[in-house]
């Protein structure tokens, strides 16, 4: 089987115990490796292209983009994930399809499941916000700056569609199945959170990363449904998008703050712990 068929098709727990360790790792990572390569490159591609537009088009579209420069890298962005996706997607339809959820999806789970997102999204972000973590590091407010500069709509559909379907489906769809497989889901729980926060890059939104990629995994393990990792991801970044874009709860003092983050945190847990024993039933 060549490098491309063993990279996209979805080995047995079986199979994979008689492999090397270097041989695992490959099999999780190079779905990931071959996604950022071929986002970045689509990303220059599009840049490029964007550039000979203006070239053409002159000066008048050359001031409207640059007017409009972080809502620009945030469609080109999302293209470019797009296009990643897409050289991936049999890997990912391969891990996705196969799996047949043993829980009875309600309306009512995927309500708590949006409370849950929201309370903890918001909740860790102000906490962040008013224990200095997001002021600590240049790099994040310059992502920052970029990500919230973006136009209102076009963000709720960047932040709240393809982000969350992207990024899912490489995070939980590929890398989070293949952990479970390879060792266990302790350890793919832990080990895939961790991969995620490391994919943004900077140290803020790793912290952030890694709590909401071991906490999106667990919903993932418990819903046994891909939609569900999908909707918690959407709910927490169009929460955190629109309160950010709006300068929600600024007013608030520091000590009303941290209270209020602290009450959304612990309502978060209650609705875990809830849904946990939902699940169990």
């Amino acid at each position: 089987m060549s490098i491309w068929k063993s990279m996209i098709h979805r080995f047995s727990r079986e199979e994979i115990s008689t492999w090397t360790s270097l041989k695992k790792t490959a099999y999780i990572l190079l779905p990931l490796l071959i996604y950022l390569v071929a986002h970045d490159l689509a990303e220059i591609l599009l840049w490029a292209g964007l550039e000979g537009v203006m070239s053409t088009f002159g000066e008048d579209l050359s001031a409207f983009l640059t007017a409009h420069a972080y809502t620009v890298q945030g469609v080109v962005n999302g293209l470019a994930m797009l296009l990643g996706l897409l050289v991936i997607a049999k890997a990912v339809k391969a891990e996705v399809s196969f799996e047949r959820s043993t829980v009875v999806e309600t309306a009512g789970a995927y309500t708590f499941l949006c409370v849950f997102a929201f309370l903890v999204a918001v909740g860790v972000n102000i906490l962040f916000y008013q224990l200095g973590i997001t002021g600590s590091s240049e790099s994040f407010g310059k992502v920052q700056e970029a990500q919230f500069g973006v136009q209102l709509v076009t963000g709720l559909f960047l932040f709240g569609v393809i982000s969350p379907i992207v990024e899912e489906a490489v995070f939980r769809g590929i890398i989070y199945n293949r952990l479970k497989r390879s060792f266990s889901v302790p350890v793919a729980l832990v080990i895939s959170a961790l991969l995620f926060g490391f994919y943004h890059g900077n140290a803020v939104q790793a912290v952030y990363g890694t709590i909401l990629g071991f906490l999106i995994a667990y919903i993932y393990e418990m819903f046994r449904s891909f939609g569900a990792p999908v909707v918690f991801h959407s709910v927490a970044n169009i929460s955190v998008f629109v309160m950010t874009y709006y300068k929600g709860l600024n007013h608030l003092s520091k000590p009303a703050a941290i209270g209020l983050a602290a009450l959304m945190l612990a309502g978060a847990a209650g609705i875990l712990v809830y849904l946990k024993k939902s699940f169990e039933k």
